[in-house]
């Protein structure tokens, strides 16, 4: 016990002298000094050699700047504005406009296009201004067949602009151009879903040349929403007038009595057999699209399942001694969900539990739906099993005609064959 008291005092007091060192000389570790001779030889960077320096550094900015704006100007892509296009409802309790002053209030939004190429070619066309800032509106198939295209615009009032291309997709026949400059009286687009059989409607556009003033006709709305194969091959849901459409209006506007863009006007059912049958597409179709061209540069939410079939109604059915009306798989592509799941031969009978027997009614379906989007099928296998599947559906991102190299083939008018491709995509 007394060993281990002495100890702690011990420990206690020389901890004490180590803290206070009242009495001690302060300690002082020696430093050695070296003597640093002055450079007297020094001499600033001369005049002459300044000067170089600064013509080296602007030849490097030179350089990067011009390398800059040739890499952007051979890509051929304008920087894409925000756009915000509402489409307005038919105004209520208002008396329609003659047809002067449709055209008076319209006029100034559709202009004409020139696409042309250094070989020669030649397209003429029609478009309608979508914004102030330049993009304008028109139908994918105009370049279809020229090569690395150039574009001119002409308006109203005389004036003539370059254009670029911005984006275009073969399914809707719809394309983006955009002014590099000028400043332009957009259209004011109407809701198509408001339209009715035996509407009145005038077509502007220009049919003969992009040059020329603007030419309107008139008719009514002979069909809100008529199934028909565009230029692509595309059964697509148009709008059908008896307004006279042209070639050269091809991207023009349909206008309601109001003076509101309802369609963008395409070209005419290719047939001998009908008189006084034109089309447009829907604004519904042509805000969705043209918004998704502009901010993404092609469309990316189109859904898709994935498999090219033939569709089997009940007369075929019938004819062809087949138990069950619906799609006979021929092919299931490697991005679909169905994929392993589902076979050649197979029948698809029911799509979200509603029994299908046209082609419409797989479309309509499909194009109410966005990629990501989950529905259920039942199919019936070759050995007569009935399944039942949920899948999801892919992205059929779009394509456009719109190429810089030289072909002989028109990749906006596949051959049309007996299987229906869609919605495989292209």
């Amino acid at each position: 016990m007394n060993d281990f008291s002495e100890g702690f005092e011990n420990k206690e007091n020389q901890q004490d002298a180590t803290c206070n060192p009242q009495n001690e000389e302060p300690i002082f570790n020696p430093v050695n000094l070296t003597h640093v001779t002055p450079v007297n030889d020094y001499k600033p960077m001369n005049k002459g050699l300044k000067i170089f320096a600064f013509l080296l550094a602007l030849i490097i900015l030179l350089t990067g700047s011009c390398l800059t704006g040739y890499f952007i100007g051979k890509s051929n892509v304008l920087i894409k504005t925000p756009v915000k296009v509402e489409l307005e409802s038919t105004p209520e309790n208002s008396k329609e406009l003659s047809l002067a002053k449709v055209y008076q209030n319209v006029n100034p939004s559709i202009v004409g296009i020139t696409v042309y190429n250094a070989s020669g070619n030649m397209a003429q066309a029609s478009g309608i201004v979508y914004s102030k800032d330049g993009y304008i509106i028109t139908n994918d198939h105009i370049y279809s067949e020229i090569a690395n295209p150039k574009f001119k615009i002409y308006t109203h009032d005389g004036n003539e602009y370059d254009a670029k291309y911005i984006a275009g997709d073969l399914v809707s026949d719809l394309a983006v151009l955009k002014l590099t400059n000028g400043n332009l009286a957009p259209a004011s687009f109407g809701n198509s879903d408001d339209l009715y059989v035996g509407q009145k409607v005038v077509a502007i556009g220009r049919p003969n040349d992009s040059t020329d003033s603007s030419s309107l006709t008139s008719g009514i709305i002979s069909a809100t929403d008529r199934r028909v194969s565009n230029t692509s091959n595309y059964p697509a849901r148009l709008i059908q007038t008896d307004t006279p459409i042209n070639p050269g209006s091809s991207g023009g506007a349909l206008v309601n009595m109001y003076g509101q863009v309802v369609g963008v006007t395409a070209s005419k059912l290719a047939s001998v057999e009908y008189e006084g049958v034109g089309y447009a597409i829907p604004t519904t179709v042509m805000k969705r699209i043209v918004d998704e061209l502009i901010s993404k540069g092609n469309v990316v939410t189109r859904a898709k399942l994935g498999i090219t079939y033939t569709a089997i109604d009940s007369v075929l059915a019938e004819i062809n001694n087949i138990k069950n009306t619906g799609l006979i798989i021929q092919s299931v592509s490697s991005d679909s969900d169905l994929f392993g799941k589902i076979s050649k031969g197979d029948i698809i009978t029911k799509i979200n539990n509603t029994e299908i027997y046209s082609d419409d009614m797989v479309l309509d379906i499909i194009e109410n739906c966005r990629a990501g989007d989950k529905i259920s099928i039942t199919f019936v296998t070759e050995n007569g099993q009935t399944k039942e599947l949920e899948v999801k559906l892919s992205a059929n991102i779009g394509q456009s005609s719109y190429t810089t190299k030289e072909s002989s083939a028109n990749p906006a008018n596949p051959s049309k064959g007996d299987i229906f491709d869609f919605p495989e995509g292209e």
